[in-house]
């Protein structure tokens, strides 16, 4: 059995579990949050869009603001934690080490599908943030999204380094989950980990590109400066942070006398 058919197992395994719901319901809370602020404070809000030139940037860059600080790594943390919990729910893991497929297969074919999940959640996310400012436009037209373009550029190249950005965390939570059998366990350890970012980031800690549950905000604070390079530093480092992780997590899984 080779990595696609095991990935292709995984994503059905997926389907309407938790991990699918989490998706949706994650890609759309915050767009619907933001129709309620729209419809709640539309005067003021349309006030503060005003100085912003275009209303996509002030959507889209608020959004994305909360996203990177919270919603995108807690995502990680629940998808990370949810995928593995299939096997251990179901009690299903003696079965899949028995299957006829390489151990390889079995830890990345589940970390390719989770990453599968955000690319899925990504997409949503960005779907439903455009569609709550057009029907908030359609309902008051104070609001001119109509009247303006979205950067398609920029959206992308956000999109792509916020993913890059998350590689690390993805990795890290993936083995945690894997390792420990608990569900609370490695939410609760991701949980405190993202709070720590945010608390070193308050207080300007000159090494906080080194801390991984950091990168997306990172990210958001260098996209619009002038001359940059196309990865940053701490992008770089999610990069490193993910193959050093996904490699102890496959030898820690090879290696471990007991599994599942």
């Amino acid at each position: 059995m080779n990595i696609v058919i095991s990935t292709q197992t995984e994503l059905l395994k997926t389907k309407r579990s938790a991990a699918f719901w989490l998706s949706i319901i994650a890609a759309l809370f915050l767009p619907t949050l933001f129709s309620i602020g729209y419809s709640v404070e539309s005067e003021s809000i349309i006030r503060q869009i005003g100085k912003y030139g275009n209303a996509w940037n002030f959507h889209l860059g608020n959004a994305w603001q909360v996203a990177n600080a919270f919603l995108f790594p807690m995502f990680i943390i629940l998808i990370c934690s949810l995928i593995p919990q299939i096997e251990y729910k179901n009690n299903t893991w003696k079965q899949v080490y028995a299957s006829p497929q390489p151990l390889a297969n079995v830890f990345f074919s589940k970390f390719i599908s989770i990453h599968m999940m955000i690319f899925f959640f990504f997409v949503l996310f960005n779907l439903f943030l455009i569609s709550s400012a057009v029907i908030i436009n359609l309902i008051n037209s104070k609001f001119q999204f109509l009247d303006h373009s979205i950067d398609w550029q920029m959206l992308g190249r956000l999109c792509l380094k916020t993913y890059v950005s998350i590689l690390g965390i993805s990795a890290i939570q993936y083995w945690l989950s894997f390792r420990i059998k608990n569900f609370i366990a490695p939410v609760g350890i991701g949980l405190a980990l993202i709070i720590t970012s945010i608390i070193l980031s308050e207080f300007g800690w000159k090494h906080i590109y080194k801390f991984p549950f950091a990168h997306p905000v990172l990210t958001l604070k260098t996209l619009m400066l002038p001359n940059r390079p196309f990865l940053e530093n701490h992008e770089l480092n999610s990069i490193g942070y993910c193959a050093f992780f996904l490699v102890l997590g496959y030898l820690d899984l090879k290696y471990r006398k007991e599994r599942g």
